[in-house]
């Protein structure tokens, strides 16, 4: 499972990659064909961001003459609407917090306040206790990117190895599944997954196990700081 590269956080469509996005996403392609890895099966979410980062490190195999399958997209490997959330969320933070007013303009520039807005929404709507009737739940959502694995294994079988590009919600949503962790672990990891990170799980007819977590070899590899990123 790899998470998009960098998208345009601050611009008016989010969903595009940035041209660091596009970059990160190159170098993932250029290091999994010099590894030899070869899929059976691509897959990615519906979202822009997902599936240019799907391209990117397709167009790699094909330019170093490998055969690569069709990518197919899934839309249940959305990423949930942050934004939503959040709207949905602030005005009963604001009356149990009115700071978070001042937070909420400056969330943008200023990353405690991100992360004071964010993080709180966040947990608030794992919770489970905040819902409203037109936002997805956390429930609801881990639950259709549980089936959506459950379905990409049960197609293709044992013995297969396939590339799933996707975002850091459906990465930790998989991780809760397969490690059974609790809402709020689950939900922590998502805010440390890398930019072009990837997570591998196993799995066989009678069981599903991770067997590596948030892997950026790739981009520590360049020697570059500057292109890690969590956004």
């Amino acid at each position: 499972m790899i998470r998009h590269g960098q998208a345009s956080f601050g611009h008016d469509n989010y969903d595009n990659l940035s041209p660091l996005g596009i970059q990160q996403a190159q170098i993932l392609g250029e290091h999994f064909t010099r590894i030899g890895l070869n899929f059976d099966a691509v897959y990615s979410g519906a979202m822009q961001r997902q599936e240019a980062t799907a391209q990117e490190v397709l167009a790699c195999y094909q330019a170093s003459g490998l055969d690569v399958p069709g990518l197919v997209q899934v839309s249940d490997l959305n990423e949930y609407d942050f934004s939503t959330i959040i709207s949905a969320q602030i005005p009963q933070m604001i009356k149990e917090d009115p700071s978070i007013e001042l937070h909420l303009k400056k969330m943008l520039t200023d990353k405690e306040s991100f992360r004071r807005v964010f993080e709180g929404a966040m947990l608030r709507w794992i919770s489970g206790n905040h819902n409203t009737p037109d936002t997805l739940s956390w429930k609801d959502f881990t639950e259709q990117i549980t089936l959506a694995l459950k379905a990409i294994i049960a197609r293709h079988g044992r013995g297969s190895t396939i590339a799933v590009f996707t975002s850091g919600g459906p990465i930790c949503a998989a991780i809760k599944w397969v490690l059974g962790l609790s809402d709020e672990r689950a939900i922590r990891l998502n805010w440390q997954i890398v930019n072009t990170s990837y997570s591998r799980i196993m799995y066989n007819d009678e069981r599903v196990t991770l067997a590596g977590f948030n892997s950026i070899s790739h981009l520590e590899l360049q020697n570059g700081q500057s292109l890690i990123t969590y956004r």
